[in-house]
C-alpha cells in the first residue's frame, strides 16, 4: 500500500517539479533580455529522471492495478512536452529518462519516441570527452569534472539503448565511463568513491563515500550489467569492481539499516537518498545473480528502515540537492531522488 501511496506522488512530481515562482520566470527573463546566462527550463532533468525510470519499473510489475493507467499517461505528458518543445538537450543527466523512454517506445511503438531516443545517444556520442574518453558532468567546468553521478545517469541507457537497438558504440561507451572512474575515481584505502575527479590534473575532488555519489556509481553498475552480455570481458570486469564495491559499502552501513550523507561518518544525519540508491542496486545485483545471498539480509533490513520513514507516499529523510565538489547541504526532507530510487528498491521485490 505504502508504494503506491508514492506512486501517486510521483506521478505528481513527475510533471510539476521543480516549482517555479512568478519571481523566478522574471529573473530568467532579465537574465535573457540583458545576454546573461540563464538557467534553462529543462523539463527533463536528472530528479524527474529518476521518477520517470521508477514508474516504468512498477508499471511492469503491476499491470493490472489501477497506476498502470495513470502511469502512461503521465509518461505520455512528460516525454510529448519535451519532444513538442524540439528536444532540447542541456546536459548529460537529461538522458537520465532515457531508460523510461525506451521502455515507452517499445510499448508504444512511435516514431516520434524513438527519434527521441536517437537524438539523446547521438547527443553523448558528439558530447566532449576527456583523452581517455569520459564525458565531464558540465563542459563548461574549468578543467573537466568527471563525476560519479555521470556514471548512473548515462551508463544504463547507453548500455540499454544498445542492447534494444543492437548498437555496440552504446554498450563500448558506457564501458568505458565504468572502467575510467573505477581507475581513476576511487580512494586506495577504503575502497570507496571520491566524488569525482579532474581529468586534467587527475585531482581526486570531492569527499571520500558522499552517499548520493556511492549511489550514483552503484545504479550504474548494476543497471549496466542488466544489459551487458554475459560472456564478454566487459561484462565480467565490471561486474567484478561493482563486487568489491557493494562489500566495501555495506561495511558501512548503521545498525537501523540506513547509510550515512557520507558514509564513514556514522554519527551524522542519515541520508534517504543515499539508502535508497544503494539498496535498489543490492537488489538488482540480487535479481539478476550478479550478487550472492548473502548480502540478502543488509538489504531487507534497510528496506525496513526506509518503509518506516514515509509518510503520505513520500520518504523523508533525504538530503538536498549538492551544489558541486564539496558541496553537500545538510538539508533533509522528501525529494523525487529518495522516492525514486525507493519506489523501484520496493516494486523489484527481493526477499
Amino acid at each position: 500500500m505504502k508504494t503506491k501511496e508514492m506512486v501517486h506522488v510521483a506521478l505528481y512530481d513527475l510533471l510539476h517539479y521543480p516549482k517555479r515562482s512568478a519571481g523566478w520566470h522574471v529573473k530568467r527573463a532579465v537574465k535573457l533580455l540583458t545576454g546573461r546566462a540563464a538557467e534553462p527550463l529543462d523539463q527533463i532533468n536528472w530528479p524527474t529522471g529518476l521518477l520517470a525510470n521508477a514508474l516504468i519499473v512498477f508499471y511492469k510489475n503491476n499491470l493490472n492495478s489501477e497506476e498502470s493507467l495513470l502511469i502512461m499517461r503521465a509518461l505520455r505528458k512528460y516525454f510529448d512536452r519535451w519532444i513538442n518543445r524540439r528536444q532540447k538537450l542541456h546536459y548529460i543527466d537529461d538522458v537520465l529518462c532515457g531508460l523510461a523512454l525506451i521502455e515507452y517506445q517499445q510499448l508504444t511503438g512511435e516514431a516520434k519516441y524513438q527519434e527521441a531516443l536517437e537524438k539523446m545517444v547521438q547527443y553523448l556520442y558528439h558530447h566532449e570527452t576527456d583523452k581517455e574518453g569520459s564525458l565531464p558532468y558540465r563542459p563548461s567546468q574549468q578543467n573537466g569534472h568527471i563525476y560519479a553521478d555521470g556514471i548512473g545517469m548515462i551508463c544504463p541507457f547507453l548500455c540499454k539503448y544498445g542492447m534494444t537497438y543492437n548498437d555496440p558504440n552504446a554498450l563500448n561507451l558506457a564501458v568505458k565511463q565504468i572502467l575510467n572512474f573505477t581507475a581513476h575515481g576511487m580512494d586506495d584505502r577504503s575502497g570507496l568513491p571520491y566524488h569525482g575527479y579532474e581529468y586534467l590534473s587527475g585531482i581526486k575532488q570531492g569527499i571520500i563515500g558522499w552517499g548520493r555519489a556511492v549511489g550514483w556509481l552503484m545504479m550504474g553498475m548494476a543497471d549496466s550489467l542488466v544489459y551487458m552480455d554475459k560472456e564478454s570481458e566487459a561484462y565480467i570486469a565490471v561486474k567484478q569492481a561493482f563486487r568489491r564495491l557493494v562489500d566495501k559499502v555495506e561495511a558501512y552501513q548503521q545498525e537501523n539499516g540506513l547509510y550515512a550523507w557520507q558514509l564513514s561518518a556514522r554519527e551524522g544525519p542519515a541520508d534517504t537518498s543515499a539508502t535508497a540508491m544503494i539498496l535498489y542496486s543490492i537488489a538488482r545485483g540480487l535479481e539478476h545473480n550478479i550478487l550472492i545471498g548473502i548480502h540478502r539480509s543488509r538489504l531487507l533490513r534497510g528496506k525496513e528502515a526506509l518503509l518506516a520513514m514515509i509518510k503520505d507516499g513520500k520518504l523523508d529523510g533525504g538530503m538536498a540537492e549538492c551544489g558541486g565538489f564539496g558541496i553537500y547541504p545538510q538539508q533533509y526532507g522528501a525529494y523525487p531522488w529518495s522516492l525514486g530510487p525507493a519506489i523501484a528498491l520496493f516494486t523489484i521485490g527481493v526477499e
